[in-house]
């Protein structure tokens, strides 16, 4: 399976720390195909060190597949010919060296400077990876997810984006609508 990184631009993401951040941009790759009714999409979160590169390869002659390959993938538990699986990198990416990652973070420049961010950078939490993802979730025109899955800290975003009620600082109550 042959993937393809695509961007993610928000015009301003407000952290849970109540900073403001301008132009935040992250990396995501999609499989297989979005049903019609937009009722067949999946959310796949990373983990730590990892990034939405999760299944396939970018090309051929790519050694190695995305983390999950084993599992994404026709005929596989996140079959591809039944869902279409979304997977996104998150803020302050780990691999900000890769050249296939796109996140803002430190590294990145900070508008209002014209310099990279450094410590400057606002402290994010695992809510605010579920709040852009959220934002990119909906820029596709997804209402509701069939579900949604990830390793490690992938697994808490998975349940803050399932728990998240306007009470913990969503807007249209679970951020991440399954069923």
């Amino acid at each position: 399976m042959i993937v393809k990184k695509q961007t993610f631009e928000l015009d301003r993401l407000e952290p849970v720390c109540g900073a403001t951040l301008q132009r935040v941009r992250v990396g995501y790759e999609t499989y297989g195909r979005l049903s019609p009714t937009k009722d067949n999409a999946i959310l796949i979160c990373h983990h730590f060190s990892g990034t939405s590169h999760a299944g396939g390869r970018y090309s051929e002659a790519d050694a190695v597949p995305g983390y999950w390959d084993a599992v994404i993938g026709p005929n596989k538990p996140f079959d591809i010919d039944r869902h279409f699986i979304v997977s996104s990198d998150t803020l302050c990416n780990f691999n900000v060296k890769d050249p296939r990652v796109v996140t803002t973070g430190p590294a990145s420049i900070n508008l209002q400077t014209g310099r990279p961010y450094g410590m400057s950078f606002p402290i994010v939490t695992i809510r605010d990876f579920v709040n852009l993802q959220h934002a990119l979730i909906r820029s596709l025109g997804i209402e509701r997810l069939h579900a949604v899955a990830g390793p490690s800290m992938g697994g808490f975003q998975a349940i803050t984006g399932t728990v998240q009620g306007p009470e913990r600082g969503g807007s249209e109550g679970q951020l991440f609508r399954t069923g």
